[in-house]
């Protein structure tokens, strides 16, 4: 089900070193400085969240680094919140201009899109060389203004060619030093993904059509021949269903989320060094609910160990094939980067905390 190359010789795999108790030391820190500051030290939680994983994932000996501005992320933030404000003000004063700020955000979409892909890829980096965003607004409005629209002009039936668009463009667009990266996946690929996901939302409803009459059938006779009434809500009858409606359900999200993403890195490349995810859905949903629970029985202590749990399941599921020698790659880029240094000198962008 799952997309995944057929060859895996010669491969450098990533590694994640995050432990448990020390992010925990971090997260807790960030969600108190959080509260107390009403909110404003979230930029900077963002900031320390964000390098302690990025300095944690490691390719072929070396790690990986974020160098964003806490200030550039709160700015981002606040003028978010002040668009947000001036739309509910606005809206509630004077209804009829709701469709006027609606429109304004569809064609402010792509512009927000570009600023943020900008802003997180050039703020990361792998030995000291940055990734890059390159894309203007009339190639980002193609994807984020009419393939958006498709999407209720054929009832969702354009949903997944609007994922594939927009996974095209934030690949393609994306840069490490000077190289581009490559994406070769097709269309097709995407709808095969979503139409297993929506057969198993059928089975679940079919399942539970099934279960549900039985179920009920079964009590009756029960009740019956012991002479008493029929059980009333809640009874196995009635939440037998609905737990297996939920667990489909639940199994399909995670289904396509994990397929399009192993779908998505087995076909992303940069200068021919491909990478290779065989994430399972059978173990990320697993791991998923597993992680639930463990956060609803600790009243959500447990979330730090949760995020490093999965995110060392999708770095064991992470490799990359290079073509030829990595070293000899990262040092042509290392030089090529050097000679566009000017070019690339203006890299802190703002956060428009997306």
């Amino acid at each position: 089900m799952d997309s995944t190359p057929a060859t895996t010789a010669g491969v450098l795999p990533f590694r994640f070193h995050g432990n448990a108790t020390e992010y925990f030391r971090i997260w807790i820190v960030n969600v108190m400085l959080t509260v107390l500051t009403l909110g404003i030290y979230s930029a900077w939680a963002k900031v320390r969240n964000k390098r302690y994983f990025y300095n944690n994932t490691e390719l072929d000996g070396s790690g990986f680094d974020y160098h964003a501005d806490p200030q550039a992320i709160l700015k981002g933030r606040l003028i978010a919140v002040a668009v947000f404000t001036a739309y509910s003000v606005t809206s509630s004063a004077v209804p009829a201009a709701q469709p006027a700020f609606l429109l304004a955000f569809l064609f402010a979409l792509p512009w927000v899109v570009i600023r943020t892909m900008a802003f997180n890829t050039r703020n990361s980096s792998f030995r000291n060389i940055r990734f890059n965003f390159r894309a203007g607004y009339r190639d980002a409005a193609r994807v984020y203004i009419l393939f958006v629209l498709l999407i209720p002009l054929t009832l969702g039936l354009a949903y997944p060619y609007f994922e594939y668009r927009h996974r095209d463009f934030m690949i393609r667009n994306s840069e490490f030093g000077t190289s581009e990266f490559d994406f070769d996946a097709r269309a097709g690929q995407f709808f095969s993904i979503y139409a297993r996901a929506f057969g198993l939302l059928v089975l679940a409803v079919l399942a539970a059509g099934i279960v549900l009459p039985g179920l009920v059938t079964t009590a009756h006779a029960a009740a019956s021949a012991a002479g008493g009434k029929v059980p009333t809500p809640p009874s196995p009858a009635n939440i037998l269903p609905a737990l297996l409606m939920l667990g489909m359900y639940m199994m399909a999200g995670i289904y396509l989320r994990t397929a399009t993403s192993n779908l998505v890195l087995n076909h992303a490349a940069a200068n021919g060094h491909r990478f290779i995810s065989t994430l399972q859905t059978r173990s990320m949903l697993w791991i998923y609910l597993t992680n639930l629970a463990a956060i609803v029985a600790s009243l959500g202590l447990l979330i730090p160990w949760a995020k490093i749990r999965l995110m060392r399941y999708r770095m064991d599921n992470l490799k990359l094939q290079p073509q030829g020698g990595l070293d000899n790659f990262i040092a042509g880029e290392q030089t090529r980067v050097m000679a566009a240094g000017e070019e690339l000198a203006g890299i802190f962008d703002i956060d428009l905390g997306l």
